[in-house]
C-alpha cells in the first residue's frame, strides 16, 4: 500500500465502521427498518467501489414500502443486493426463498446479502433449487468484505469514496455519550433562556413502534426531518432516561419537566404560528443564547435533549393511546 494510500484507506475504514455501528443502534431503538434508510447510501457506495452505472434502490424506484427479498439492483450487472444488519442463516435462507419465489432470477444473475456489520460462519447450504449460484463465501459479504475491494483501488476513486463518507456521516457523528453534567448544563440553559412552568403533565407511553409515526404525523414532522435530524439523537434516551430517574438527580429532573411544560405552553397558546413542531424546534433554539456558556459542543447537545424530550412525548401533540 502506497503512503498516500494509506490514510485515505484507514479515513475511510472507520467511516464504515461508524455506519456500521450507527445503523445497529438504530435498529435497537426499533423505530423503523433503518437498514431501509441504508439503501440509498449503500447503493452509491457500492456504484463508487464496483463501478455500477445502473444500481437502485428498488424501494424509492417501484415506489413501494418494502420491495420483495432484495433492496437494491442493477439490471445491466444483473445483480441484486439484500442489506441487512441480520447475519443468521435463517434471515439468508428467506431472502433467497423470496428471491425464487417471486423469479428474481429472471433480471438478475447474482444475489449477494450484504451484512451491515460482521458476518458469520456459515456451515448451512443455501438452496436455489438450481435457479441460480449462490456462494456462500463470495455472495455474502460485511464490511470486511468491502475493505479488501477498497485496498486494490487507485487514489482518485478512494478520495471520492472519502468525501462520499464524510459528507454522507457529518450528520450523525455525535457525542459518544453525555455526561451527567452535559444533561445538567443543557436543562439549566433551557431554563434560564426559555424558562419553566410547575405544570404537571400527565405522561404518556410509546405503546408500540407506530407510535412515533403517529405523533410525527400529527406534528406534521417530515419523514425527512425526522430522518436526519432527530433519529440519530436517539441513541442518547437511555442515557438521559437513566439520569432523570435517578433521585440524586431530582432537582434537576424538576427542571427538565419544568422546561418541557414551559416549551409545551408556549406551543399551544402560539400554535397558529406553526404549521410544524419543527418550527417549534427552531422558535426554541433561537431563543438560546449559548455565546458566553464556553461549554464544548453545547449546542448540539442541547438540540439532542430537545429532540428526546419531544421522543419521550414531553412536548409536542401526543396520540390518543386506546386503553
Amino acid at each position: 500500500m502506497s503512503y498516500k494510500k494509506e490514510p485515505i484507506i484507514k479515513s475511510i475504514t472507520d467511516n464504515l465502521a461508524f455506519s456500521s455501528k450507527s445503523t445497529t443502534l438504530n435498529n435497537v431503538i426499533g423505530l423503523f427498518d433503518s437498514n431501509r434508510l441504508a439503501q440509498d447510501f449503500f447503493a452509491s457506495l457500492f456504484s463508487l467501489i464496483f463501478g455500477y452505472t445502473d444500481l437502485k434502490d428498488l424501494d424509492k424506484l417501484n415506489d413501494v414500502v418494502n420491495y420483495p427479498a432484495i433492496d437494491l439492483g442493477d439490471e445491466t450487472a444483473r445483480i441484486a443486493f439484500q442489506i441487512t444488519t441480520q447475519s443468521d442463516s435463517p434471515k439468508i435462507k428467506d431472502t433467497i426463498s423470496k428471491f425464487l419465489s417471486h423469479k428474481l432470477y429472471v433480471k438478475y444473475d447474482r444475489l449477494v446479502v450484504f451484512i451491515i456489520g460482521k458476518k458469520q460462519s456459515y456451515t448451512t447450504t443455501f438452496e436455489t433449487k438450481g435457479k441460480f449460484n449462490f456462494d456462500k463465501e463470495a455472495d455474502i459479504w460485511d464490511d470486511n468484505s468491502l475493505e479488501k475491494e477498497i485496498d486494490k483501488l487507485d487514489i482518485k476513486v478512494l478520495e471520492k469514496i472519502q468525501c462520499f463518507l464524510e459528507e454522507n456521516l457529518k450528520e450523525f457523528k455525535l457525542p459518544e455519550r453525555l455526561f451527567e453534567n452535559d444533561i445538567k448544563n443543557c436543562i439549566s440553559i433551557l431554563k434560564r433562556d426559555f424558562g419553566s412552568s410547575e405544570k404537571v403533565s400527565s405522561i404518556v407511553n410509546r405503546n408500540d413502534n407506530a407510535f412515533i409515526d403517529k405523533k410525527n404525523e400529527l406534528n406534521n414532522i417530515s419523514w425527512v426531518f425526522f430522518k436526519s435530524k432527530i433519529r440519530g439523537h436517539l441513541q442518547y434516551n437511555e442515557m438521559i432516561g437513566n439520569f432523570l430517574r435517578n433521585p440524586i438527580n431530582y432537582e434537576s429532573q424538576k427542571a427538565y419537566f419544568g422546561v418541557a411544560n414551559a416549551i409545551q405552553d408556549y406551543y399551544i397558546k402560539e400554535k397558529v404560528k406553526f404549521s410544524t413542531f419543527e418550527e417549534m424546534f427552531k422558535e426554541v433554539f433561537n431563543a438560546i443564547n449559548t455565546y458566553d456558556d464556553e461549554i464544548q459542543g453545547i449546542n448540539v447537545k442541547i438540540k439532542i435533549l430537545l429532540h428526546n424530550m419531544y421522543f419521550n412525548c414531553d412536548i409536542g401533540n401526543n396520540p390518543i393511546i386506546d386503553d
